[in-house]
Order: C-alpha cells, then sequence, then structure tokens
C-alpha cells in the first residue's frame, strides 16, 4: 500500500516498468476487474492483440479481457479500484518485468499487508459514572437494532446478487445485438397473437416446437417456442439465431425475426406450404415424384456444400434428417434447424471436439459413438443417408420387405442395399422405391444411389466433400436432359 494509513491511494508496485515491449510479461488475476482508467476500450478483438496492445504502450499497467460473446478489451494507465469475483466474466492482466518469477500459487496468496500496528490514539475525555434511570432498557434496544442492521445487510446482499444476475444477462444478450439487428424483434404478445395463443402445431423437435402463425402484414409464418430453457437450450437459441444472421441461400430457410423476452425464447420463419420432407415421404398416401425427389437431393447438397465451404465460417449442420428438409409450394427443399449447429472460423482446421453427441439415431456418422474429432464428414454422413431414404422410400432406422420366397422379414436399410447392390444385376429396379411404378431416370437413379453409399463409407475420408457431391449429382442431371433431349 502507499499509505497503511489511508488505503484509498491505492497499491504501488515493487518493480519498475520498462517500455521495451520484449522485456516484460504479464501475470493473470483471475475473475478480477480494476474500475476505470482505460486507455481505450475495443470489441471484437483476440486475446492477443489485446496483449499486444498493452505491450506496445509505455504507458500501460496491465489489461482486462472478458469473452462474453464478442471479446472486449480495457488497456489500463493506472490501477485502482480492484474487486475479484466468481461472479465476474473476464480476467485481469497485469505487466511485469519478464525476469521476474511468480507462479499461478503465489497470485492466490497475494494479499493486503495488514502486518504492521498501529495503537489507538487516546482522547483526553472524560465521561461522568452513572447509571442512568432508563440503563434496564439498553440490552433490548441494543439487540433490536443489531438484528435490524443484520437484516438489512442480508436484504442488501441479496439485491446486489440479484442485480448482478440480471446485468450478466443483459450483458450477454447485448453481446448479439450486432448478430441480430437485421431481424425484427418481436414482442412474446405479438407472436400469442399471430399463433391464435399458439393452437396450431406444425411439428415438434429436440430444439423447439413449431406452430404456423400469420403476422400483421398477413405473412404466414412459422413460430418455433423453445420452452423450459436450461443452460444450454439458451445458447442453442442464440447459437440458430447467430448462424441464420450469417447466411444467405436459395435452399436455407429464411428467418423473419425472434423474441428475446425475459424466459421466454422464440424463432419466426417464414412458411413453407408442403411441410418437412419426412411428411412427405413416409406419411400414409404420401406421393412424391421422382422429380421433385431428385432436386430434393440437388437442392439439400447445395446447401449443405454452402454452410461447408462457402461461408465466412464454416458450419456444421449436426441433425440433417428429413424432418429438418422443408419443401415450399413447388417443392423445393430448404434445410432447416441450426440449434444444434457448429461455427468453425475459416482460420482453423474445420476439427472440433464437441461436449456430447449430437443428432438423431440413424443418421449419425461413427465419429460420434467412436469419440473421434467432428468435421463436415458428419453432415456428408447424414446426407449419404437421407439419399438413400429418398431413392428407397424406407426408414433407415428398419423396414419390412417381401424376400425371394415370398416371406415378409425385417431388414436394415444400408446392408440391405449393399447386398444388393452387390448380389443383383438389377440392382437399381430391385432398390428403387415401389411407389414410383418405374417411372424414374435409371441413370440418375444409379448416379444418386452411388454417390450416397460414398457419403456413407465408414472412414470419413473416403467420403466426398458436399462440393463433390454437387458436381457429381449436377452430372446426373446433365445426362438426364441429354438423354430426354436425344428421344425428342
Amino acid at each position: 500500500m502507499k499509505d497503511q494509513v489511508d488505503w484509498t491511494q491505492g497499491c504501488q508496485p515493487e518493480f519498475d516498468i520498462v517500455c521495451n515491449k520484449t522485456e516484460v510479461k504479464f501475470m493473470k488475476l483471475p475473475h478480477t476487474d480494476f474500475y476505470g482508467y482505460d486507455l481505450n476500450y475495443q470489441t471484437k478483438i483476440s486475446f492477443e492483440a489485446c496483449e499486444n496492445i498493452c505491450r506496445s504502450d509505455c504507458n500501460c499497467r496491465g489489461f482486462g479481457y472478458r469473452l462474453n460473446g464478442e471479446g472486449n478489451c480495457y488497456p489500463k494507465s493506472i490501477l485502482l479500484s480492484g474487486q475479484s469475483s466468481l461472479l465476474f466474466i473476464g480476467d485481469m492482466h497485469i505487466k511485469i518485468p519478464i525476469l521476474m518469477n511468480f507462479s499461478a500459487s503465489t497470485v492466490d496468496q497475494i494479499n493486503l499487508d495488514c502486518s504492521k500496528v498501529y495503537s489507538p490514539k487516546k482522547l483526553n475525555r472524560a465521561y461522568a459514572e452513572g447509571k442512568a434511570k432508563g440503563d434496564y432498557l439498553k440490552y433490548p434496544i441494543s439487540f433490536v437494532i443489531a438484528f435490524g442492521v443484520a437484516e438489512i445487510i442480508c436484504v442488501a446482499f441479496g439485491w446486489a446478487y440479484f442485480h448482478k444476475k440480471t446485468v450478466d444477462l443483459r450483458n450477454q444478450n447485448q453481446s448479439y445485438v450486432a448478430i441480430t439487428a437485421g431481424f425484427r424483434r418481436f414482442t412474446f404478445e405479438e407472436l400469442k397473437k399471430a399463433t391464435n395463443n399458439f393452437i396450431e402445431e406444425i411439428g415438434r423437435g429436440g430444439s423447439g416446437v413449431v406452430y404456423k402463425g400469420v403476422l400483421e402484414d398477413k405473412r404466414v409464418v412459422a413460430v418455433k417456442n423453445l420452452e423450459g430453457l436450461s443452460h444450454g437450450s439458451e445458447a442453442q437459441f442464440w447459437s440458430e439465431v447467430s448462424t441464420i444472421g450469417r447466411i444467405n441461400h436459395m435452399n436455407l430457410v429464411t428467418m423473419f425475426g425472434f423474441c428475446a423476452e425475459k424466459a421466454k425464447r422464440l424463432l419466426v420463419y417464414e412458411y413453407l406450404e408442403n411441410g418437412s420432407l419426412e411428411k412427405n415421404l413416409f406419411s400414409n398416401g404420401a406421393m412424391l415424384a421422382w422429380e421433385n425427389r431428385f432436386n430434393i437431393a440437388l437442392g439439400t447438397a447445395k446447401a449443405l456444400a454452402y454452410l461447408h465451404e462457402e461461408c465466412l465460417e464454416w458450419v456444421l449442420h449436426c441433425d440433417v434428417k428429413p424432418q429438418n428438409i422443408l419443401l415450399d409450394k413447388d417443392f423445393q427443399p430448404k434445410v432447416a434447424d441450426f440449434g444444434l449447429s457448429k461455427l468453425f472460423d475459416r482460420g482453423g482446421n474445420n476439427i472440433s471436439q464437441f461436449s456430447r453427441v449430437r443428432g438423431t439415431r440413424g443418421y449419425m456418422a461413427p465419429e460420434w459413438i467412436l469419440n473421434l474429432p467432428i468435421t463436415s464428414k458428419v453432415d456428408v454422413y447424414s446426407y449419404g443417408i437421407l439419399v438413400l431414404e429418398l431413392v428407397t422410400g424406407q426408414s433407415s432406422i428398419g423396414f419390412q420387405r417381401i424376400s425371394e420366397n415370398g416371406e415378409l422379414g425385417n431388414k436394415k436399410l444400408i446392408p440391405w442395399i449393399r447386398e444388393m447392390v452387390r448380389m443383383n444385376q438389377n440392382w437399381v429396379e430391385e432398390i428403387a422405391d415401389p411407389q414410383l411404378f418405374g417411372m424414374y431416370d435409371h441413370s440418375s437413379m444409379e448416379i444418386l444411389i452411388k454417390v450416397a453409399l460414398q457419403c456413407i463409407e465408414e472412414e470419413r475420408d473416403v467420403r466426398p466433400s458436399m462440393s463433390q457431391v454437387v458436381d457429381s449429382i449436377t452430372v446426373a442431371c446433365l445426362l438426364d436432359r441429354e438423354m430426354h433431349d436425344e428421344i425428342e
């Protein structure tokens, strides 16, 4: 301390800071902040860039860094009004000479030096001894006063705690203001009115329930309501909003806006008239023409290729399945539900470790089960399963099929298709959905099946990228057109 009697003057270092940036380093103080005296303030900046700003400035005594959705940098010219709390999301980094040795345990043991004892000063006052008339009330009154003070302190601490939680939540939401600026922010009452009190349910999944609604401007929309938000689903909400805010493609669902009101989290999408691919492929009486199936396979591949290779960040969908492929009035596909998505910076290696298994049974790549690094090839695998379901009309989990001897037996989709390709000369006809009644292009069907089988290879490095898949399917489309032109 500068002055052991007057602590308001703060601390002073026991060393001299040199101006040469190569002769200094930084000591980390976790969950610590020094209020005020910022040399400047920057947002959306990396830790390394923040450190270099302080290292290069002779007047900088340290810097605070907060990673609360953006990355905020606070270089400090003076270190005063310091506080440390586990509730504080950020660390302080103090500039020290590079030759000074310290360890994490040393930092934990740093305390104010209060070892010096200062004797009290005697006041020249005297009070007459005696017992006042009301002395018998002294102890009860003292007890009441002490109890009241304790109660006030408890209330103050409680208010401070909840105020801190509210501020943290507000700061977290403000971190996404730039991302969501292009969308309309609806109130909960607006969406409640638009959906007629959430009466018409049109979809349900792991990331929320979807309702049909009509906005005041007569636009028909799909409103996804995320209920009972835990910490994970709160992150899932912002993941979906931020992801869709970064992308724009004709085969990706369009989002009009969102609602973030207290604990309520809702997303507002365009309404797609023909619903999900699952409903059009597996529902009783459903009949999806071959031309529509082919366009769905091609459009979905283009959407995933865009996410993997054309965005500013790589985006993994992690849950490609028929329920998440929506169809417009012309049966053009749009990939939806980015609640499980993961973004990667383009400077990275497009590989990540996830804290838990993601996806849906029947569509998950082996990497999830084997706890291997996750890449874009997990989406390629799921896409391959989806295409096999498109061409066969059968579920990947299992189905029933009449064998050559006339017996009805249970089949698993992937082993059955591989066996048909290996053993049967007319395997395309055997695999094709009977509901097509032979009304499909043989060469296009064959190419789609072969591409799908490449996508579901056990070894991920053998699988093609989604851009290669698009090229292969596009070739099939060109061959189909040339064949029709020759016939005409």
